[in-house]
Order: C-alpha cells, then structure tokens, then sequence
C-alpha cells in the first residue's frame, strides 16, 4: 500500500530532475553554538574552518547561520565571487541545496556561505514550515558529499535557525568564557541537545565545550569557572583554551584569518591545537563506535 501510494505522488507531482552531483565525501558537521554573545563563537568557527582547511588538508565549509554575517565579514579579503542566499534556499518552495550558496576562499580547500541580513526574517518564517526543524538537515543532502567538515556558525539563541543547526549536526562546540551567563548557558544548550537527541536527531553529540577569552590576569575567577565545568560536564570540556588576544579582533578588522594576519601569534597558536585536538576526539569517537 506505501509503495502504491508513493508511486502515485510520483506520477501526480512529476518526477524531479536530479539538479546536483553527488561527491565522494561525508562531511561531520559540528554545530559551535552558544547562547551568550562575546564568547568568541563566530571566532571560533573561522579559526577552526581555516585551521582545517589548511593545515589538515580537509575540505571545509563554514555554513553562516548568523544574521550578523560576521563569517563573510572576518574572512572578507579573501572572499572570492558571490554566492545566493541561505534564506531563500531555507525558505525555498522546491528541493534545494546549500550548493548554491557556497562561495570559495584563497584559502585552499575553505569555502563559506555569503552574509545574509534575511536570516533575522528566516527564524520566524520558518515557524510556518512542515517539517521546520529539517530543512537545513535536507538542504545539505548534497553539500556535505562535497566536504569532509562543515562548520555551522549559529546564532546566539536557540530558535528555528539553531534548531535547525542541532538537528543537522552530527555534533556541537560550545564555546564559553569565564562568565556565569555563559556557564548557565552551556546548561541550556545542553539540554536542548538531550531533547533533539531524543526525538529528531539520535546522532547528535558533544564535541567539547571551548574556554574563551581567558585573561591570564584573572587567573582566580579563570581556575573557578574552570573547577565549575569540570565539575558538571568532566573530560567534555576541551584540554586546550583560547585567551584574550588582540590579534583576533585585528585579523577580523582586516578581513584576514589569524594565520595570514600573525600566524605566529598566541591565538594562531591556540586555534591550530583546538583544531588537533578536535581532530582527536573524532578520530577516538570512530575508533570506539
């Protein structure tokens, strides 16, 4: 009786021509959300998409989901052509992939969906789709046969566009600083993993939680958030953090990654060892699986 029925709606609706080719990839896609700006989100997936991208060898895409569009902004100089919408192909009536958004980098194997300011009207439209909370999950179909990694930078909340983020996701980096704001929210946000897990998506895991911003001279309030998270969540929290660094904030200024901007420096530094380390978690998760 299904397969009567599917073959009826095939014949009534027409079938649709394969618009896209299938690569040879399967991407882990990583989900860095936070519920708390300033700590160094939309930092963080740049410096780890570059990280991948050039010193790993891997096929990277930093997917913008941030209305901000401060992705396109911190890698601006080396940006190259333009790319469609995200939200039109969220929003889209039709079956569409994120392979038209995607715009390519100078940095080798790194390409990056454009900004998009229509996001910010996405989250509440996508309220009134069926199926809302896999949209983005079917619009990587192709996309993530194309790449080994896809980094997706989500807004700071956790609506319908990191919702969507979640349910894609085969796992999530939450940055956090050494704030109470931030702690609290990394209990938000893993609790909303634990419900997604259980009802949409039974894959979804944790990557690590990322200490931001350490300022070495705070080293008391530094040792205490860090006892706290250890406390809570044990050996998910990463073994290596990134500190205050000026570097970052003039890498962005000029539209450059941190490893073309001072890639000597300690945020350079910091970034590639995150990206090893990450490396390892995964390889450990397959090992183990």
């Amino acid at each position: 009786m299904r397969e009567m029925l599917r073959q009826g709606l095939k014949r009534f609706l027409g079938a649709e021509p394969a618009r896209y080719a299938r690569g040879r990839r399967n991407a882990t896609i990583i989900a860095i959300s936070s519920q708390k700006g300033g700590v160094g989100k939309t930092t963080t997936t740049v410096s780890l998409g570059a990280a991948l991208a050039r010193f790993h060898g891997r096929a990277t895409l930093i997917l913008d989901m941030d209305a901000q569009g401060h992705v396109h902004e911190s890698l601006r100089e080396h940006v190259v052509g333009q790319g469609g919408r995200l939200s039109s192909i969220l929003l889209s009536s039709s079956s569409a992939d994120v392979l038209d958004s995607i715009v390519s980098t100078t940095i080798a194997n790194l390409h990056i969906t454009p900004a998009d300011r229509h996001l910010s009207e996405t989250e509440s439209l996508l309220a009134t789709k069926i199926g809302k909370e896999f949209i983005l999950r079917d619009a990587l179909k192709y996309t993530r046969t194309h790449y080994d990694f896809i980094l997706i930078d989500c807004p700071p909340n956790l609506g319908n566009l990191t919702l969507n983020a979640l349910v894609a996701a085969d796992a999530v980096l939450i940055p956090c600083d050494p704030s109470p704001l931030a702690i609290s929210g990394v209990g938000e946000i893993i609790r909303t993993m634990a419900t997604i897990n259980e009802r949409l998506n039974r894959d979804l895991d944790i990557l690590g939680i990322l200490l931001t911003r350490i300022d070495g001279r705070n080293r008391t309030v530094n040792e205490a958030v860090e006892r706290e998270l250890r406390r809570d969540y044990g050996d998910l929290v990463l073994d290596n953090t990134i500190g205050v660094n000026t570097g970052l904030a003039k890498s962005q200024f000029s539209g450059t990654s941190i490893y073309d901007y001072d890639p000597e420096s300690r945020a350079a530094l910091q970034y590639r060892k995150v990206a090893q380390e990450m490396m390892a978690r995964m390889m450990g998760s397959v090992l183990s699986s």
